[in-house]
């Protein structure tokens, strides 16, 4: 063992003359020991959160989408059809219709957004997962059937019962007629079986009606055609070449990725995450403060060893290195020490969900650790315990020796 890490050590765990030192040695463990547990637990929570939003809002989030730059339709004539179909084999696109409609249920009438999906992807989309009540169908038989979001529900007060069907109204404008005041044929009335209630976000649940393509293809009277196409890749490099053809190719049309959809929600997690981890380092500075004031006492109380130790022949570097090593050793137990018990409090929540919600849509506070955080972590603790150690000795050896 190296004479410096070895005197460094006694004078770590040996009992100083002074009592203070003890006491300051002990908060300065003690500050980057809960720091680093701050900083691991609560990276790791934001990191649940973060992946429990992504999934909300990207459950059944196609890999791009595709929507024309003026007006609302897609025509089925359109040369876009033909050039995805040349992608074929490694790709899947699906046409959906967005519109908004008036849903009726007795006396009740609601505004809300009806989407038409491809019965195949809705299959694919294992919407079953999402449902609280019913069953993921759009059809009752022949019938049309319709889903509803939660929230949509609670406003139309409908309930979902299997002793009887319960019929919506739907209320679509007929394009083909003229808007006028006195013609009554400007509103068709649909019949629609409510088949099931989701649950997805409460974004898509207060405002959000799913029903088949067929069915809103004929209410709508979309022709065939689509509002937005639904594109889903094996490989993200085709993404980003059809991203780039529809760019040079379609300037009618825009396409984008369920990201830049959503990039108000990734960029204000993200920044949520960062600026948390930022105000915990200041908090982790902070304490690294009370080191430096270890490692000064220390400097000033074992004087007498200093002089010693330099009649023994030791030079300015190897003293300077004993309380640089000291201060280190502090900073290293308590960093280890603080992450071990971090991720041992993420392990207790995601084992047996101690922290629990009611009356929530989280049943449990999620937990997420990841292997950059936590080197992350570890090299900024290590970079402020190298920095909190060196400074004293570096500053006062000299005044001493002079």
């Amino acid at each position: 063992m190296n004479v410096s890490t070895f005197i460094a050590k006694r004078y770590l765990f040996s009992k100083k003359s002074r009592n203070i030192i003890n006491v300051i040695s002990i908060i300065s463990f003690l500050g980057i020991f809960i720091s680093a547990s701050a900083l691991v637990i609560i990276l790791s929570a934001f990191n649940g959160i973060q992946e429990y939003v992504e999934d909300m809002y990207g459950r059944h989030a196609a890999d791009m989408y595709v929507e024309p730059e003026k007006g609302k339709i897609i025509n089925a004539d359109d040369h876009l059809f033909s050039y995805l179909n040349k992608y074929k084999k490694n790709i899947d696109y699906f046409k959906q219709i967005q519109e908004t409609s008036i849903l009726k249920y007795n006396k009740r009438w609601v505004a809300a957004t009806v989407i038409g999906l491809d019965s195949v992807l809705f299959q694919n989309q294992n919407w079953e997962h999402d449902l609280t009540q019913g069953k993921a169908d759009l059809y009752f038989k022949s019938f049309p059937g319709i889903i509803l979001g939660y929230g949509l529900q609670h406003q139309l007060q409908v309930d979902l019962n299997q002793n009887f069907m319960s019929e919506i109204l739907m209320y679509s404008v007929n394009k083909d007629q003229k808007i006028s005041v006195q013609n009554q044929s400007l509103l068709r009335q649909n019949h629609f079986i409510l088949n099931g209630v989701f649950s997805i976000n409460p974004d898509i649940d207060e405002s959000t009606a799913v029903i088949d393509y067929e069915a809103a293809n004929k209410i709508f009277n979309y022709k065939n055609g689509a509002s937005t196409i639904l594109i889903y890749a094996e490989n993200n490099d085709h993404i980003y070449e059809i991203k780039e053809d529809i760019k040079k190719q379609f300037p009618h049309l825009v396409s984008y990725s369920h990201e830049e959809k959503n990039k108000l929600i990734y960029a204000a997690n993200a920044t949520e995450k960062w600026m948390v981890m930022a105000i915990l380092i200041f908090v982790l500075l902070l304490s690294s403060f009370t080191i430096t004031s270890s490692i000064t006492m220390l400097i000033i109380d074992k004087k007498k060893d200093i002089f010693t130790l330099s009649s023994l022949g030791c030079n300015q570097y190897m003293i300077r290195n004993i309380f640089f090593k000291e201060g280190l050793l502090i900073s290293l137990l308590g960093s280890l020490l603080g992450l071990l018990f971090g991720l041992f409090i993420c392990y207790v929540q995601m084992e047996f969900k101690l922290i629990t919600f009611s009356d929530a849509s989280l049943e449990y506070w999620p937990i997420v650790i990841k292997a950059f955080d936590v080197f992350l972590l570890l090299s900024i603790l290590t970079i402020v315990g190298f920095v909190s150690s060196y400074l004293p000795g570096r500053l006062l050896m000299k005044k001493v020796f002079n």
